[in-house]
């Protein structure tokens, strides 16, 4: 696909490349499940927000989006199903992450997304053994966000 990735959120949120999170705090704040911390990273800023999931299909589609200077920068996707992956630490295992990495993957197939570089950025998914979490992640080139 040559367009950026973008997802819509069924609250009405357009997740894409351009996202502001001014839009995202004034129109569809009540989206946001867990605001996290601005960070600050020599000097830039770095706001992340968790979303509420929502279904499509039989996936549950879990979210976080980064703001780079206000504007989003990256968005954290994962399969978000408690029932087949845990709900903590302790139910935590490997085996479960790369299944939920393997779900996202088919999942974001069946939406036309195969993970690699792109014109406007990158798309990946698998299991980080750095975090041990499987997932994947959007990361728009920084041409693609002006």
């Amino acid at each position: 696909m040559s367009d950026p990735f973008a997802l819509r959120h069924p609250g009405g949120l357009h997740i894409a490349c351009g996202l502001q999170e001014s839009m995202l705090l004034h129109d569809h704040r009540a989206l946001i499940v867990e605001p996290r911390e601005r960070l600050e990273i020599q000097s830039s800023d770095w706001v992340w927000h968790r979303l509420k999931p929502w279904m499509d299909g039989g996936f549950r589609v879990g979210i976080e989006l980064a703001f780079f200077q206000g504007a989003l920068s990256e968005c954290l996707l994962f399969h978000d199903d408690d029932s087949l992956y845990g709900r903590n630490w302790n139910e935590w295992s490997e085996g479960k992450e790369r299944k939920r990495a393997k779900a996202l993957r088919s999942w974001l197939a069946s939406l036309g997304w195969a993970a690699g570089r792109y014109d406007w950025g990158e798309l990946w998914v698998g299991y980080e053994p750095r975090t041990g979490l499987g997932g994947g992640w959007v990361r728009y080139a920084p041409s693609a966000r002006v």
